[in-house]
């Protein structure tokens, strides 16, 4: 038996058909007519697969049907047809080029704007902690500076030490540069960085860190369990960065 030429499944999706569909195409080309059982034996299918197939041919006018006493018998149409097929696809491809043209200016508006809302995301534990530090040295060792602002808080600051013991190491090793204002006694410098004191006093309840397009804050529970959030919008962090640098000149530097 002659071999049936081979299409690839790629050009049958294009088509809106399946591999299967065009087994049971070429036996009903081979049989002339038959009837649904004789197509699924004949193509070693399911019936209902068979069925399913034979809906899809008759959608694309590739196979028509009359009705008998006992049975529906399915005949092949010249199978010229498939170029028509491919013809009607481009055309519906073409009209649907054309609509989203007008549409996707309207989906773009609706993405600039969500873009505008704040993306906030809430961390809990040293694991936590360690993903937001991470992603201050990430994010800060794509921007031109490669600088950061933090509010360094007394309260905190051997906790959030403690969640990535290897943080101060890194930004160096990063080349990340820091200006730290901090709020309570103690804090040095490690390299990299500047700091300067808002108070030698009672440190205060979290710590911020203002950097790229972001802020995130850092704080603890009343167990002492560090928790903080990272938020992504341009329009915070430059009101944060402007505060941050008013307040600059005007701070103790020890």
């Amino acid at each position: 038996m002659k071999r049936f030429p081979q299409v690839t499944p790629s050009t049958l999706h294009a088509l809106g058909l399946e591999e299967k569909d065009m087994q049971i195409y070429a036996a009903i080309l081979r049989m002339g007519t038959a009837p649904l059982r004789q197509i699924a034996e004949e193509t070693h299918l399911p019936r209902a697969t068979a069925y399913d197939g034979l809906k899809r041919l008759l959608s694309c006018k590739l196979v028509s049907y009359v009705d008998a006493k006992t049975h529906r018998y399915f005949m092949a149409e010249d199978p010229s047809r498939l170029q028509a097929l491919a013809t009607k696809q481009e055309i519906l491809i073409q009209e649907a080029r054309e609509e989203l043209t007008e549409v996707i200016p309207d989906l773009q508006k609706i993405l600039l704007w969500s873009r505008r809302r704040p993306i906030v995301k809430y961390y809990e534990g040293d694991e936590g902690v360690k993903e937001i530090l991470e992603n201050v040295l990430e994010e800060t060792a794509k921007t031109a500076k490669k600088m950061y602002r933090i509010y360094s808080s007394s309260t905190l600051r051997d906790l959030v030490a403690a969640a990535w013991p290897g943080f101060l190491k890194t930004r160096i090793k990063k080349g990340i540069h820091v200006r730290a204002i901090s709020i309570g006694s103690g804090g040095r410098t490690a390299g990299l960085d500047e700091r300067r004191w808002l108070s030698h006093n009672e440190g205060s309840a979290t710590y911020i860190f203002i950097y790229a397009e972001k802020t995130a804050y850092i704080s603890c529970d009343d167990h002492g369990r560090l928790f903080g959030v990272i938020i992504e919008d341009e329009g915070i962090a430059q009101t944060q960065a402007r505060i941050f640098d008013a307040l600059w000149p005007h701070l103790l530097h020890t």
